[in-house]
């Protein structure tokens, strides 16, 4: 019980002092920019950006602030899986359980990482429903079920993880209805905003992904015991089909066995009902995201800590270790870029913390790797831009539109550069295209309105 105590107070001070100095990452800067022009109702994940409102209000664009923010729904995660542990073990397994899902680097990502804020708060709001429900509040439960969906929809399995603990017919219906609600808006919203990194109108086909988590689920299981090799944009994995053979055998046979709460096995069935919405047929653009594994590590936790609670401090070593790839965006790009080498996105967004020397050499890497990658291109012209390049900005940002000729951001870019050559009217008629393409680009509007240019249609 001492060792326990003494776990969890180094696990804290472990976090305090690794997550508050950082800095922002990848999409975080996201949360300063251009609102995206949505309908109200197809906001994504309106609770999480309520509490990045809340943030920018009470602390502008510091990232301390949002990173004590995204520690304490983490702390408080930690807190209520350990009320829920002790409602079926002992003290010690409670401690354990809660002191692993602190400091296991599979639920770092959406601590260090602002903009996976959405797993840590739908996470705890579905342990305040289970608790609820374990308390027979069962309507309850079902309105904290509600806001997790609010806060991320892929907890959508977790009605059928409440079924394990008892039936409350009513209740699960209505939890069905509140699923069946966020993911029809999802389908719907990712098929009309342009961008969107997850449903059916990704590269890969439903199969084609399915086939491909085989190989994901294998990698989250082995970084459950060996947690090596985490970054923020991993490599993509293989297609290791026949990982689902074992999947289907292994709940099949939990469920024959009609295990105990108190057994492991049990909370292993539960960690898998957990991840299979994000893994299993609904297409994201990233194969593998460690993020995804927030929810499940949970019962994880518990079923590692009935067993061998003292791995808790293997963990602790393994996050000490691992935690400066999360101090700078620098730090965090290298590691993706040192495990996915073979990836475009780790050289585009390492070349951004570099000076344009560096920047270029990194990115016409990137070019030999994929020459018809419009992001490289953009990001070519870009970093010529800043050079003072105009020349070799304009033919990125011409080779950009070329390989994505719709695209109203490309256009602007390249009006930007015709503009900066001297070329007026040629870049008042691409600011004018970008606009007809997209009403709302604002900064193609400003251009236009900088050169005094009446600005012809409207933002909607």
């Amino acid at each position: 019980m001492v060792a326990s105590r003494i776990a969890a107070g180094l696990i804290l001070a472990i976090l305090l002092y690794t997550v508050l100095p950082g800095t922002f990452l990848f999409d975080d800067y996201s949360l300063f920019g251009e609102a995206p022009a949505i309908a109200p109702w197809l906001q994504p994940r309106p609770l999480t950006y309520f509490t990045f409102a809340f943030d920018k209000a009470l602390w502008g664009q510091n990232a301390l602030g949002f990173r004590l923010t995204n520690l304490l729904i983490h702390l408080a995660a930690a807190y209520m899986l350990y009320r829920i542990a002790r409602r079926f073990f002992d003290e010690r397994v409670g401690l354990a359980a809660a002191s692993i899902f602190a400091i296991h680097p599979l639920t770092a990502e959406p601590v260090f990482y602002v903009f996976a804020r959405s797993s840590s708060l739908a996470a705890l709001l579905c342990f305040v429903a289970l608790e609820l429900w374990l308390r027979e509040r069962r309507w309850l439960s079902v309105v904290a079920y509600a806001a997790a969906l609010s806060a991320k929809e892929e907890c959508a399995a977790f009605p059928v993880f409440l079924v394990l603990f008892g039936p409350g017919w009513r209740q699960i219906g209505a939890m069905a209805a509140f699923t069946i609600a966020a993911g029809a808006r999802v389908l719907y919203s990712t098929s009309v905003i342009a961008g969107a990194g997850s449903g059916f109108g990704q590269p890969a086909s439903p199969l084609e992904y399915f086939v491909t988590q085989g190989g994901a689920l294998a990698g989250y299981a082995w970084r459950v015991v060996a947690p090596f090799g985490i970054s923020i944009d991993p490599a993509t994995p293989g297609s290791w089909w026949w990982v689902w053979i074992v999947v289907a055998a292994f709940v099949g046979f939990v469920l024959w066995k009609r295990v105990a709460v108190t057994h492991p096995l049990f909370w292993c069935l539960a960690a898998i009902l957990l991840i299979l919405p994000s893994s299993s047929i609904l297409p994201a653009a990233d194969a593998v995201a460690y993020r995804r594994m927030y929810l499940p590590m949970a019962c994880v936790a518990i079923a590692l800590a009935i067993r061998v609670p003292s791995c808790v401090w293997a963990f602790i070593a393994f996050a000490a270790m691992q935690s400066a790839q999360w101090r700078t965006e620098q730090a965090a790009w290298q590691n993706a870029h040192g495990l996915a080498p073979d990836k475009i996105r780790p050289y585009i967004q390492l070349a951004r913390t570099y000076p344009p020397r560096e920047a270029l050499t990194l990115l016409r890497q990137a070019k030999e790797k994929a020459p018809r990658d419009a992001e490289v291109a953009l990001h070519l012209g870009r970093v010529h831009l800043e050079a003072g390049d105009a020349a070799n900005a304009l033919s990125e940002f011409g080779r950009a539109l070329a390989i994505e000729p719709n695209q109203a951001r490309h256009m602007q870019n390249r009006g930007v550069a015709l503009l900066v050559l001297g070329q007026r009217d040629a870049a008042i008629a691409d600011f004018e295209r970008a606009i007809e393409r997209d009403p709302c680009l604002a900064i193609a509007r400003e251009n236009l309105q900088t050169l005094g240019v009446p600005v012809r249609s409207n933002c909607r």
